[in-house]
């Protein structure tokens, strides 16, 4: 069975991790903001092919909206990166000297 609401919830959450707004979200995926809206609350039951325009839109699968799939690990890294890119440029140098004296660990 479909559970809409952690489909939403998980729309809901990948559109912001992107930094997408849902009105940029809907017109990407060919639906209207306002039936976004009611599908990222759980409100309405998109069809199939609808969340298909979804997921390609977000660039994940329908088992990744479904809850039924991990990120993948470029999804991680790239998540990582953004997180990185929020630092101060202080921060910013300090995580680069971290990661450039311990690189060394890992090869």
């Amino acid at each position: 069975m479909i559970d809409i609401h952690l489909i939403g919830e998980n729309i809901r959450r990948e559109r912001k991790r992107q930094l997408l707004t849902i009105e940029r979200l809907a017109e990407k995926a060919g639906i209207t903001d306002n039936f976004l809206g009611k599908i990222e609350r759980g409100e309405g039951m998109p069809s199939l092919p609808t969340l298909d325009s979804i997921a390609c839109a977000l660039g994940v699968s329908m088992d990744f909206l479904k809850g039924n799939a991990p990120p993948a690990p470029e999804r991680t890294f790239i998540t990582s990166l953004m997180e990185i890119n929020g630092l101060s440029d202080e921060n910013k140098e300090k995580f680069m000297d971290f990661i450039s004296s311990n690189i060394k660990y890992f090869k």
